[in-house]
């Protein structure tokens, strides 16, 4: 589904991403982890063509991302970014109808009614009683759904996430997560997060790219990456790695010193 092959990503001739490759296929959960200043967040806007790489190529569905134009790529590819949310003025429907912009014509109109999917979508976050809400008069947790309700409309085959659950409290996480793994169940989506929650990531990856100063450390799933000796070496504190009773994926307990 994408492929990314010998990337390389430099700002002011200081190397961010180092000569990285690996691909996920359709349909994977694909976590990216890793502390902070490892270069997660500029790896997911390369993946996703927000920012193009200095050497490499990534390709989509076989082709080279350089061949779509913006409004192919963005039937392609959905990124969840809670900070690109318009700031005040537009109304929850309004916000969440924006996504369909790839499918408008210059007028801002479309061949096909689209007012029972962003319905539909609305009702799925739980979001339909809000509709007439500015966003301004929202918590971080609906705004959130918002965000993610925006690109649901947008229909994308790759959704991608940069820390979905910040802000957010246990409760709201969890439900966060769970709305994206039921859509992706749904409808065959392939998803790239980067996350901070190690437990998160291995409750709802079915691998991770362990990623350290632009480099990285391990590619695998949950179990293989999740080794208390690589958390140790790449975050700089020893772990207690347990497994989880009930999903049988590993966790994460800190100690003091």
């Amino acid at each position: 589904m994408i492929q990314i092959q010998h990337v390389s990503k430099t700002y002011d001739n200081r190397s961010i991403i180092k000569d990285i490759s690996f691909q996920v296929e359709k349909g994977e959960s694909f976590g990216i982890i890793g502390p902070n200043g490892s270069g997660k967040s500029t790896l997911l806007k390369l993946c996703s063509g927000i920012e193009k790489s200095n050497k490499g190529t990534i390709q989509i569905n076989g082709n080279q991302m350089y061949t779509y134009t913006k409004r192919q790529l963005a039937k392609w590819i959905g990124v969840l970014q809670q900070e690109a949310l318009p700031l005040i003025g537009f109304s929850v429907r309004e916000v969440v109808e924006m996504g369909r912009y790839p499918y408008q014509n210059w007028m801002g109109s479309e061949k096909q009614d689209t007012e029972q999917l962003i319905t539909d979508i609305m009702e799925k976050l739980e979001i339909e009683p809000l509709k007439n809400r500015t966003l301004e008069q929202l918590s971080g947790g609906e705004r959130q759904r918002v965000a993610l309700g925006k690109v649901m409309a947008q229909q994308p085959q790759i959704l991608m996430l940069d820390e979905p659950t910040t802000y957010l409290d246990i409760g709201h996480q969890v439900q966060m997560m769970d709305y994206i793994r039921n859509w992706q169940t749904q409808n065959q989506l392939t998803v790239i997060s980067v996350l901070h929650d190690l437990n998160l990531a291995a409750m709802y990856c079915d691998r991770l790219l362990l990623l350290h100063e632009g480099e990285i450390v391990k590619v695998g799933t949950p179990s293989e990456v999740l080794k208390s000796e690589l958390i140790s070496q790449v975050y700089g504190t020893e772990p207690i790695v347990f497994t989880h009773p009930e999903l049988n994926v590993p966790q994460l307990l800190l100690k003091s010193k």
